[in-house]
């Protein structure tokens, strides 16, 4: 079970999300901001994952919008360059597409010798959806080929599911710190509770949706919060609490 962010980049990663995202002005800077922030935590939550980005159709050509590194950013510009790679496929098709070693990959010859360069060797795209359209992809890189567990799969697609609901709602005038605020802390919640899912599915043997049925009915029983309840269950397997402050959208 991936730990949440702790050593003092990952951190400082986070916080620095937090920040852009409550300062920029506009529509596109607020979404922009949120998506820095599933960015971040992508990367500091998914183990297999050494950098994260995502990518938007905007202005009639994809765009990187978040990455976590310049090889990231490296990565995604030699998929638009060739015109082809698993960024590309899931922002067109809508679907997943999984590369475990580039070593033996055949869908992109254009595009692989240019991730080998820059030490890449797995790749994981999850589409982003609005509208139920495609209109993006969240993209995880690693040096390891294999590195992507299925407990991996399923964070990245808690990970695409947040940024696409922030896609969703940016049809709404994000323009105040206070819509940001709201999304940075629904998804610093959606990152705890998927920990919490985790721990409780490893501890029982159970799989995702009986995990959360069992969170939800300790909560009945308490009378917590979904969040504080996660909370408790993921400060179990760190011997401290997850610094997640109170919120509006903290239930799920």
């Amino acid at each position: 079970m991936p730990d949440v962010p702790s050593s003092a980049s990952d951190s400082d990663a986070v916080l620095m999300s937090l920040r852009q995202t409550a300062a920029v002005p506009d529509g596109h800077g607020v979404v922009d901001g949120a998506l820095r922030l599933v960015v971040a935590l992508a990367r500091a939550t998914v183990e297999g994952a050494d950098g994260v980005s995502v990518s938007l159709h905007r202005d009639g050509r994809l765009l990187t919008v978040a990455a976590t590194d310049r090889t990231v950013t490296a990565m995604d510009a030699g998929q638009y360059a060739t015109g082809e790679g698993p960024c590309l496929s899931a922002s067109t098709e809508g679907r997943w597409f999984l590369s475990p070693s580039l070593a033996d990959e055949q869908r992109w010859p254009e595009f692989v010798p240019r991730a080998r360069q820059l030490g890449i060797n797995s790749i994981l795209s999850c589409p982003l959806m609005a509208q139920e359209q495609p209109v993006g992809a969240l993209n995880l890189y690693s040096r390891r080929s294999g590195a992507f567990s299925d407990a991996d799969g399923r964070l990245a697609s808690l990970f695409a599911a947040e940024a696409s609901t922030v896609l969703s709602e940016a049809g709404v005038a994000l323009t105040d710190v206070r819509p940001a605020l709201r999304l940075t802390r629904a998804l610093l919640a959606r990152q705890v509770i998927a920990q919490a899912q985790g721990v409780i599915m490893e501890r029982q043997g159970i799989d995702p949706e009986a995990a959360y049925d069992h969170l939800l009915d300790v909560c009945r029983t308490t009378h917590l919060t979904l969040l504080r309840r996660a909370e408790q269950v993921v400060a179990t397997t760190q011997g401290r609490r997850t610094p997640v402050g109170p919120a509006p959208d903290e239930a799920a």
